[in-house]
């Protein structure tokens, strides 16, 4: 029993191999594209809300100014 703990925490504090690097540098890498994805869909969802507020605040402010002539 013992012998299997020590044995445990020596690979826990082996050097990791090149292949588990690199897994774990891909596994972060598919993390930050969905934080990025997740980032460019809310900008482009605000883009649209700004446009159409645009939009309708010009069109508002249209109809108030040819009312009030």
């Amino acid at each position: 029993m013992y012998d299997r703990l020590v044995q445990y925490f020596k690979t826990m504090l082996d050097t990791p191999s090149a292949e588990l690097l690199a897994f774990w540098e891909l596994e972060e890498c598919k993390r930050r594209l969905l934080l990025a994805q997740t980032a460019r869909e809310y900008a482009d969802s605000m883009c649209k809300y700004r446009e159409a507020q645009i939009k309708r605040l010009t069109a508002y402010l249209h109809t108030a100014i040819t009312e009030d002539k």
